[in-house]
């Protein structure tokens, strides 16, 4: 099997098994408020320019708010975005943002989806990010 087809087959196959394996959602207070804070200040800095402030996209970037960010996320590990970010953004220096800021901007983009905040912050280890499913609706 080529590779590109054997990545076809594996990459629909670890998400479904990482969902089955999920036990939280992101309705259950997943990230802290003070955590969001943060978030929302890498995101001022590192993402708004491409994304806009009010994170509704612009020319070549999707709105990080409201129904098709909630459809393209809904059924996927939270673990799933912070990677994406952790590893194509910023566009212009992919890769410079740690885990932590990555996971701190998650929080911020949860936030501003209206998802509950808790007490406990969103850990930064991709296996606890892999426990939390993104669910539209509660």
């Amino acid at each position: 099997m080529q590779m590109a087809k054997l990545r076809f087959v594996i990459g629909p196959m670890f998400l479904a098994m990482a969902a089955a394996a999920a036990t939280r959602t992101v309705w259950d207070g997943v990230y802290s408020k003070p955590q969001a804070g943060r978030g929302q200040t890498g995101y001022n800095s590192k993402c708004a320019r491409c994304h806009g402030e009010a994170l509704l996209g612009g020319e070549n970037s999707p709105a990080l708010v409201d129904r098709d960010f909630l459809e393209k996320w809904n059924g996927k590990p939270v673990g799933t975005l912070v990677e994406l970010i952790r590893t194509t953004m910023p566009s212009d220096g992919p890769g410079r943002l740690s885990r932590r800021q990555c996971t701190d901007i998650a929080a911020y983009l949860l936030s501003a989806n209206n998802f509950p905040a808790g007490d406990d912050e969103l850990a930064a280890e991709p296996d606890a990010q892999n426990d939390i499913l993104f669910q539209a609706k509660k």
